[in-house]
């Protein structure tokens, strides 16, 4: 009797690598865009020191998450496409300044405000604040700059046991195998990076209407449209 079951047997669908890398850079391409800073500031992160790629990391999350937060506002019983319209411009950029002095972390911190807005997915979440240990790191003890992203990750795993997966997506703990040097470490969080900003953007500049489409378009499209069968003839 023959295997109806074809799929056993049959090899997996290999991933495209080259259409992954081209999404990460053109994501880390349009936050440079989106935050007005030189071509190659963020793209560069994977070829920095691993204290400046943390550190460059730190710095391209927060004034995204600032410009999410203050976009954020409350859903209204109709939906998300209605929007607080009535508080006036001063009332906008004083809760800016608030949102921007905020600090990241914390009970009361950026991330709180933002994950009860509901504008950030766990991982997400989970990776800003991998970030910012180890950016904490690096910058409150100046002995600390010349360690690796491994050397980091293995002082603060003890305290935070799933940093290396928050931070790089690598399901692992350290020591890390033979095979996972640090570079791999550096990648995999410029990766996650890239996930981030792609989602951000997505929220902070989403893609426009076709051409003379409103967003109520189509509603009554159906409704418009004549019977195929006619009205019944009536003498």
């Amino acid at each position: 009797m023959t295997n109806e079951d074809d799929s056993e047997g049959r090899e997996p669908a290999s991933f495209d690598w080259d259409k992954y890398l081209a999404r990460v850079k053109e994501s880390a391409e349009a936050a440079e865009r989106h935050l007005e800073v030189p071509a190659g500031t963020i793209t560069s992160i994977p070829n920095e020191p691993d204290f400046i790629a943390t550190v460059k990391t730190y710095a391209v999350i927060e004034p995204l998450l600032n410009d999410l937060i203050a976009k954020g506002t409350p859903q209204t019983p109709y939906g998300s496409t209605l929007r607080l319209m009535s508080i006036g411009q001063s009332v906008n950029e004083n809760f800016r300044t608030f949102v921007t002095a905020l600090n990241i972390s914390g009970r009361t911190g950026k991330l709180r405000l933002a994950e009860g807005l509901g504008l950030l997915q766990d991982y997400n979440i989970e990776f800003i604040e991998a970030v910012t240990r180890v950016r904490n790191r690096y910058a409150h003890n100046v002995k600390n700059m010349h360690k690796s992203l491994t050397e980091i990750l293995t002082d603060e795993q003890p305290h935070q046991g799933r940093i290396v997966a928050h931070l790089t997506g690598i399901q692992k703990t350290l020591p890390l195998p033979p095979d996972f040097d640090n570079n791999i470490l550096k990648w995999f969080m410029y990766h996650r990076l890239a996930d981030y900003l792609a989602a951000a953007l997505q929220t902070l500049r989403p893609p426009p209407l076709p051409a003379g489409r409103g967003i109520l378009s189509g509603l009554f499209e159906e409704s418009d449209k004549p019977d195929p069968d006619g009205p019944a003839d009536r003498e």
